[in-house]
């Protein structure tokens, strides 16, 4: 996905004197920091593929499985603000360091897994270390380059590159599950994690700042209720939507985000900036690149397991026909800001939820004699509207926010990712559960599918009114935010 927001944090050089970007030091540095930001994304989506190899192998069920998936974006978007905050508390060289042996062993946990549960806390682990791996190398290769455009170059080709993780992940984990077996896509991560671990030597220390406080309670209480909400989503089909545990599960996570607010007001750094959800725009850009990825990681589930557990092709074969969704989203997403400019930012997200909806519809008519093509061609045109609509939100969200919060905007906007991607898995894997305990596959594809575009289009309609009234782009911030409104952000019109 487009990472470009979540890159521009502030960052604090060295005394020493700055790096030469052609230095052997350097291109070691960014050679360890673009790989940890590729190996971060790619363990996502190259886990998709091995799903069923791990069903037979570990008897792990379909919950087991969503639980496998979703854990891994679950920690790792929901402690990437406490990840930069501990790089600028501690040094984001060390921490860097710990968290990327973190990453490996639980790496190696996750390939010597015996049973679903191990693998889960594993992967849970996994995510953890990710967060780091995800936030905070760019601060580190900044630091090192004395010219502002050398640090442009870094943050564009880290996104590059991370962005390749997601579009590669399938095939990779295609192949490797094929030839290999499903440990083997861990195994390639270790390695990885090898060339990240000898590449940190060649980078700087950046220096500490004492005045920061790490949220605690705040980082507690926020993985408390994203952990209670997705254990109710992703059991509820199992153990009855209406029983003691799962409406105590929802309960629980209610309690637990009304405590975290509370919190969140009254501590003196809080983790979220709760003064930005009054901003009409913020919030747009939140729900946007939600939907977005709600739809993305549920809907890659689906096909997924409809092309192996229906159409029968082989993992090698299913990651070549799921790439093309990934393909699409980073070639839409690369020319996104040149359709904003002929359309503004509402035109440009009406076109990529309607463009979505028309892939999603593709997808929700085919059946059990589908020919695999048909999966990716759906899975086209979906990516499409997907890779058009994320960096115009991923903008404005970020030109909602004050020069100083920009760090909070882009952690918020990676958190919106992650948890919303979680959601998306937990929600369309239960419908399709629901669907195959009902006897059919294909009915409950079906109901996913439409659930999912029903969802998109409560979005779509949403943004369309926001953004028609008025109350995005032209409200005035000063009593806010601290600062005025800058107009349609992006230099995009009003509609």
């Amino acid at each position: 996905m487009a990472l470009l927001p979540l890159m521009r944090r502030k960052v604090a050089r060295p005394d020493a004197a700055a790096a030469v970007p052609g230095d052997r030091r350097v291109r070691i540095a960014k050679f360890g920091m673009y790989l940890a930001g590729f190996m971060a994304v790619v363990n996502i989506s190259v886990v998709y593929l091995a799903l069923p190899s791990i069903e037979h192998a570990i008897r792990a069920d379909i919950d087991e499985q969503e639980w496998i998936l979703s854990i891994y974006p679950l920690m790792e978007g929901g402690f990437t603000l406490a990840a930069g905050t501990l790089g600028d508390l501690y040094g984001r060289k060390r921490v860097v360091t710990l968290m990327t042996w973190l990453f490996t062993l639980a790496t190696i946990a996750c390939a010597l897994s015996p049973t679903p549960l191990a693998l889960i806390v594993a992967r849970g682990f996994q995510g953890l270390g990710g967060a780091a791996l995800l936030s905070l190398p760019v601060a580190i290769l900044v630091q090192m380059l004395p010219d502002p455009a050398d640090n442009e170059d870094a943050i564009k080709n880290f996104a590059m590159v991370a962005g390749l993780g997601a579009v590669a992940g399938p095939a990779i984990g295609g192949v490797l599950v094929h030839w290999l077996g499903w440990p083997s896509i861990f195994y390639l991560s270790v390695l990885m994690s090898a060339g990240v671990l000898l590449s940190l030597p060649s980078t700087e220390e950046s220096k500490r700042d004492p005045s920061l406080r790490l949220d605690g309670i705040g980082q507690v209480l926020s993985i408390a209720s994203f952990l209670a909400v997705s254990f109710g989503l992703i059991e509820g089909n199992d153990l009855g939507w209406t029983s003691p545990v799962i409406l105590g599960a929802f309960v629980l996570s209610v309690v637990l985000i009304a405590a975290f607010l509370y919190a969140e007001s009254r501590v003196a750094q809080p983790m979220v900036h709760l003064r930005y959800f009054k901003v009409p725009r913020f919030n747009v850009a939140l729900l946007t690149i939600g939907g977005i990825n709600f739809a993305w990681y549920g809907v890659m589930l689906l096909c997924t397991l409809f092309l192996q557990n229906a159409l029968h092709q082989s993992a090698m074969a299913s990651g070549f026909y799921l790439m093309p969704s990934n393909i699409a989203f980073f070639l839409a997403n690369q020319y996104s800001s040149r359709v904003e400019k002929r359309t503004g930012a509402l035109g440009i997200l009406l076109l990529a939820f309607a463009v979505s909806i028309i892939g999603m519809a593709w997808l929700g008519v085919l059946g059990i004699s589908a020919a695999a093509w048909e999966v990716s061609a759906g899975l086209f045109i979906a990516g499409i509207g997907w890779g058009f609509a994320f960096t115009p939100a991923a903008s404005m969200g970020m030109a909602a926010a004050s020069s100083s919060d920009e760090g909070f905007a882009s952690g918020a906007e990676a958190l919106a990712r992650s948890l919303f991607g979680v959601f998306g898995i937990a929600v369309l894997g239960s419908l399709l559960a629901a669907g195959i305990s009902g006897g059919s596959f294909v009915s409950g594809l079906h109901l996913a599918l439409y659930v999912c575009i029903g969802l998109t289009v409560v979005i779509g309609i949403a943004v369309f009114v926001l953004l028609r009234a008025g109350l995005v782009l032209r409200q005035t911030q000063d009593d806010i935010v601290g600062r005025p409104s800058t107009g349609a952000p992006g230099g995009a019109r009003s509609g």
